[in-house]
């Protein structure tokens, strides 16, 4: 790494591409699946590194430079220097607010400062050596599927960055995450690319600070103060590891009055609503035991000259697959799953072929409610077998959901967890496929708690046991999705 020039420094006057698709799908995907990402944690679309090739290019008559990578644009105003350190902020409701009565702005003159002294701060805060980065959520301004031409709302929000510009003496660099991955905050993909994008300088986390208005705070937390519309700035900032303050703390008279407004004080100790895996309670002896007793039962059936049949049932990302192919593989069952053999009538098949063959089997579908799981019952008294099930029982939403959102973003967050030397922006990998929404509410509209009276032999209850490979894996899975 290289160092940055100490000292203060004072503003001057002043004044894209779309990245391309892989388009070797079969043999990255073939690469993928060569390699081991951990039973539970391989998306079912895995492929290869997903870099593409970046062309740099500008927008017409723009102020700002833009440049995309993997669905992130990056603005950059005056030629931002590297620096150790980020003074960063969310951009609506933390810098600019919308001046009329309106939710969302309606053009690109439909702003008004957070607070009047907004630009002296922030040209305080450059001319102490901090490197201004501004980071935002900007979802809808993706181009319609199949085209690369900016829509009238972008082409609106980057002539308001202009606007922005125009005010400003300093230079400056915008993040704007318009596609749902690991750049979107909370997770903190976007402050890597910050870091990725400084000119090899490495960034002093810890003297950094972001700024955004999302905190997770209540109604009423101040006089007429509506409740937070989310908390995904403060996730962001904890995955990141950097401090935290709303702009409240940083745009007041006392802040603003200073000539040198940093170092700040302390931030405060927040306290976050949203699902986090760490408060999750692992059993493991519980799953030893649960192994135990189907190893019993397996060797039983077995002795017997017989098969046995296991089905799980558990919403997507809650672990069937894991449990299937890590730990009941090495029982000798057999996976039948319909997502892999693409019809319901062909799982059906293979897994009445299966037990006429006297074989252990485990179906590794959702398997919600009793209709669901009544013909695999069927087919396991016709072969005259035991079947038991196996329920997920506490794969909740929010676990799943999480679970979800991390397993499709893994690939770009172990990038972004690589040596900085190692990185870089155009190489940024895709993310894999998540499960949609609509899955899990239908499983969970569905969801039917099984019983013995349904004909199973008997009804386990297993809790959701992660699997990492490799071990770092794990830091990835603690942060906030």
């Amino acid at each position: 790494m290289t160092a940055a020039k100490p000292g203060k420094r004072k503003g001057s006057n002043a004044s894209i591409t779309t990245p391309s698709p892989p388009n070797n799908k079969k043999s990255a995907r073939k690469s993928a699946q060569q390699t081991s990402l951990g039973s539970f944690f391989r998306p079912k679309n895995a492929d290869a590194d997903g870099a593409v090739e970046f062309k740099p290019c500008l927008t017409p008559f723009s102020l700002i430079e833009w440049r995309e990578f993997e669905s992130t644009w990056i603005g950059t105003f005056k030629k931002p220097e590297p620096s150790t350190k980020f003074a960063a902020f969310d951009l609506d409701k933390t810098l600019i607010e919308v001046r009329g009565h309106w939710k969302f702005p309606k053009d690109a003159n439909d702003w008004r400062f957070f607070h009047p002294q907004v630009p002296q701060v922030l040209q305080r805060m450059y001319n102490q050596g901090y490197k201004i980065v501004i980071i935002s959520n900007q979802a809808g301004l993706r181009p319609a599927k199949g085209s690369t031409e900016l829509t009238k709302t972008a082409k609106e929000f980057r002539r308001k960055i202009d606007n922005i510009a125009k005010q400003f003496d300093f230079p400056f660099t915008i993040l704007a995450a318009t596609g749902r991955n690991y750049m979107r905050k909370p997770s903190p993909g976007m402050w890597f690319m910050a870091e990725m994008d400084n000119g090899g300088v490495e960034v002093d986390r810890k003297a950094s600070f972001f700024v955004g208005d999302a905190a997770g705070r209540p109604a009423g937390w101040k006089q007429g103060a509506l409740e937070d519309f989310s908390d995904s700035d403060l996730a962001f900032a904890l995955n990141a590891g950097v401090p935290f303050y709303t702009p409240e703390e940083i745009f007041n008279e006392d802040i603003c009055s200073k000539e040198q407004p940093l170092p700040l004080a302390a931030p405060n100790v927040w306290l976050i609503d949203r699902f986090h895996s760490k408060a999750l309670a692992i059993d493991h002896d519980g799953h030893t035991k649960l192994l135990k007793s189907i190893e019993e039962l397996a060797g039983l059936a077995q002795s017997q000259g017989k098969g046995m049949l296991v089905v799980l049932v558990g919403p997507p990302a809650s672990g069937k697959s894991t449990f299937a192919n890590t730990h009941l593989s090495k029982l000798g069952f057999e996976r039948a799953n319909m997502d892999t053999l693409k019809t319901r009538k062909k799982c059906m098949d293979a897994v009445k072929v299966a037990l006429e063959s006297s074989k252990l089997v485990v179906v590794d579908n959702t398997n919600p409610d009793i209709a669901s799981r009544s013909s695999f019952l069927h087919i396991a008294s016709k072969a005259g077998v035991s079947c038991v099930a196996v329920v997920f029982e506490n794969s909740t939403r929010d676990l799943t959901t999480h679970n979800n959102l991390f397993r499709s973003q893994l690939r770009q967050a172990r990038y972004m967890a690589g040596p900085m030397e190692s990185k870089k922006l155009h190489l940024i990998p895709s993310i894999w496929e998540s499960v949609p929404a609509v899955a899990f509410n239908t499983y969970f509209k569905r969801f039917v708690a099984p019983t013995e009276e349904e004909g199973f032999a008997k009804v386990f209850r297993h809790v959701f046991v992660p699997v990492f490979c490799p071990p770092t894996d794990e830091a990835l899975w603690h942060q906030y999705y």
